[in-house]
């Protein structure tokens, strides 16, 4: 039986500043001592040799055949299409909106929204909120107080528990080559994009706003550009990272999946990628929602912002891939000179130490299967200490 043991905001700020502050000034000194015990990784972009076996040079595949940061080609700038885009819409809604933005807490949906506002005033926005019951306090707390300060029409949908833990609890005992992030968090998102198409299409609402960024938008959705084909917004979803839906749940649980045969095409909203078309630094985006004074400092982290079923998720990769599956999208980001080496690898390298020993990791681990109502065998984890 599943428990909810969701800890307050301030366990969540406290573990999470404990977890950086030993990642970035105590693990250099501590990496000496257990060296022998960590993958080799990348030099250039740090990801592990668990994923990417690594040459002579000590560089992973990727690293040696991508350009450098000063030779790679120039991207297409898509924010003035993004910005007509947002332009012909305003006013478009047949009912008291014209775009659904989905509003998770994080600093990146933050900044989404209030930029869209200062950018677009008429647009009728309604800010869409998915609480997949194992939501972090401390977005709820970012929801709440963006809310309040931008006066934004707001709706918050909660799918049950019982339904979520069987989607996670299926999805983590299946994982594919991608991992938890190619399998736990894609179901989760693609349950979050599917909600926001049902609640556009029975709101009459033309344009569904989501907030991942350039690497999620062509690693996860495997997309270019900004805009979701609208061959896939007008298909039916049958399955979910390679596991169908039937595998998961039946009857009723088949509802909170989208089905586009249920409305008229006219209905079925366009779904674009702001953050993508922007294509912007982590830590613009971070330094911008401070100066607004939208997101207290400590409260921006995806640490402390991100459900409480993460740690569990890393975890679970190092134990069967060896890395965690998360990596890979950082370690992208690392290539293209948009975050910083040391730092990123000093975090991958302390996730997969406590991985190991259960450091700063086996509370919530042990709260997540908690809440799932699995164990450590289920999972093969198992900590040295």
């Amino acid at each position: 039986m599943s428990t909810d043991t969701t800890p307050d905001a301030s366990t969540i700020v406290r573990s999470a500043k404990a977890f950086e502050f030993y990642a970035q000034k105590v693990w250099p000194w501590h990496r000496r001592l257990v060296a022998g015990k960590l993958a080799p990784r990348c030099s250039r972009c740090a990801l592990s040799s668990h994923r990417e076996p690594l040459g002579a040079d000590g560089l992973c595949t990727p690293c040696r055949t991508a350009p450098s940061v000063a030779a790679a080609p120039k991207r297409t700038d898509h924010s003035p299409a993004l910005h007509a885009l947002l332009a012909a819409h305003q006013g478009a809604g047949r009912g008291a909106f014209d775009a659904l933005l989905l509003f998770s807490g994080g600093k990146d949906s933050v900044y989404m929204l209030r930029r869209i506002r200062d950018e677009h005033p008429g647009l009728r926005v309604l800010a869409l909120s998915i609480d997949n019951t194992f939501m972090s306090p401390i977005a709820r707390e970012n929801i709440d107080r963006m809310v309040a300060r931008m006066d934004v029409d707001h709706l918050m949908v909660r799918h049950s528990r019982a339904f979520m833990a069987r989607l996670f609890g299926h999805c983590l005992t299946h994982l594919n080559a991608d991992g938890g992030y190619g399998t736990v968090d894609f179901s989760d998102g693609e349950l979050i994009l599917d909600t926001a198409r049902r609640v556009a299409a029975e709101q009459a609402i033309p344009l569904i706003l989501c907030g991942y960024s350039r690497y999620q938008v062509e690693n996860g959705l495997k997309l270019g550009g900004f805009e979701s084909p609208r061959e896939r917004e007008l298909s039916d979803r049958t399955e979910t990272a390679g596991i169908p839906l039937t595998d998961i749940t039946s009857g009723d649980g088949l509802r909170h999946w989208w089905r586009a045969s249920d409305f008229p095409a006219e209905r079925v909203a366009r779904m674009v990628f702001p953050m993508a078309a922007w294509d912007l630094e982590e830590d613009d985006v971070r330094a911008a929602v401070r100066q607004w004074g939208l997101v207290r400092g400590g409260y921006d982290s995806p640490i402390v912002t991100n459900h409480a079923l993460i740690p569990l998720i890393g975890v679970v990769d190092v134990h069967q891939l060896g890395y965690s599956s998360f990596e890979v999208e950082f370690c992208r980001m690392i290539r293209e000179g948009k975050a910083d080496l040391q730092h990123w690898r000093n975090v991958f390298e302390l996730l997969e130490y406590t991985s190991r020993t259960g450091m700063f990791v086996r509370p919530p681990v042990d709260q997540g299967l908690a809440m799932l109502g699995l164990t450590h065998a289920d999972l093969g984890i198992r900590f040295d200490s």
